[in-house]
């Protein structure tokens, strides 16, 4: 017996035919579906380490999977962010990153920077202010009073997180300024930088606030300058660099998260939401940012882009100033 069937009308087919287009677009609306992993190429303890840590926490209560924060430091954060770029593009693993990796080291160190090159941005996590610090060996006073003792020294050195580091190309640069020497310390990241600051072993770094302030409150470390142009409230009586007359073109600190390349847009924009919604919480503010002095952004990938593209446009000058790499 032969059983009726209704003709497939042209109206039907393509009413079909349009709903392929949702199904790759309902299959990510289903990530996250297994446990993430965020890189930190640096040390546990840094500035950077001790966000990421609370954003994934954060962050697993938002997405409602385990997110480990794996720390791979070594080669001024390539080798982690190298890790990243070659990792499956599969939403699992997202990788930290900071304005020196994103904007000078392209400048300074472009080989090095090839290998993780193929990044991309999803979202700005948080920016802080940034202050230059002397140990307590260094007589007390600002930056032009340490520019002062240092002139016709042999013996000054600083500590940064490494060649092409931040720290590198504020006092190479100060060093083109002012004529003076300085001998720079590489370290494996800023936090054993700073300790070896306090230590005495090396006379001058700089970090975020929030990794130097406890060091200064306790009198271990002298503020300098703050970076950029305005004075910090915890530290009324440090000038900013703009205020000494350093017209340095690198304002402060920011971090970032990205992704390997080819990751899918869905889930680039869907992590970038995640990460908005974590620090812009109220309860996240007070509990984690503001202690730290960390201001939570959470940006598109998009809007992260065009700062990493203005950015890093002006590091050319600040490398060729510095004296650092081939963009001298």
């Amino acid at each position: 017996m032969t059983r009726n069937r209704a003709p497939i009308t042209r109206r039907a087919m393509l009413a079909a035919m349009a709903t392929l287009p949702a199904l790759p677009a309902l299959a990510q609306s289903e990530w996250p579906r297994r446990p993430m992993r965020i890189i930190v190429p640096q040390p546990p303890g840094g500035n950077l380490d001790i966000l990421v840590r609370a954003i994934a926490e954060g962050l697993r209560q938002e997405l409602g999977q385990p997110v480990v924060v794996e720390n791979r430091p070594g080669g001024n954060s390539v080798i982690g962010l190298e890790a990243c770029a070659q990792a499956a593009p599969d939403g699992t693993t997202f990788c930290a990153v900071n304005i020196e990796v994103m904007t000078t080291m392209p400048h300074a160190e472009p080989e090095l920077f090839a290998r993780f090159a193929s990044l991309l941005p999803v979202t700005q996590m948080a920016s802080a202010p940034s202050v230059l610090v002397s140990s307590p060996g260094v007589p007390a006073g600002t930056l032009k009073d340490a520019v002062a003792w240092m002139r016709g020294r042999r013996d000054v050195n600083y500590g940064s997180s490494g060649v092409g580091s931040a720290q590198q190309l504020l006092y190479e640069w100060l060093k083109a300024k002012e004529g003076i020497q300085m001998e720079h310390v590489p370290f494996r990241g800023i936090g054993d930088a700073i300790r070896e600051t306090v230590a005495d072993r090396v006379q001058f770094s700089y970090s975020a606030l929030a990794l130097a302030m406890p060091q200064i409150r306790a009198g271990r470390l002298r503020p300098l300058a703050m970076l950029g142009g305005t004075r910090h409230p915890e530290l009324p009586d440090t000038p900013s660099m703009r205020e000494l007359g350093y017209d340095y073109p690198y304002g402060g600190a920011w971090w970032g998260l990205s992704a390997p390349a080819n990751l899918p847009p869905a889930i680039q924009e869907a992590m970038s939401r995640a990460v908005r919604n974590v620090v812009t919480n109220e309860e996240f503010r007070t509990r984690v940012l503001a202690p730290n002095f960390f201001n939570g952004i959470g940006n598109t990938p998009a809007e992260f882009a065009e700062i990493i593209t203005r950015e890093r446009a002006a590091g050319v000058e600040l490398v060729r100033l510095s004296g650092i790499g081939p963009a001298r």
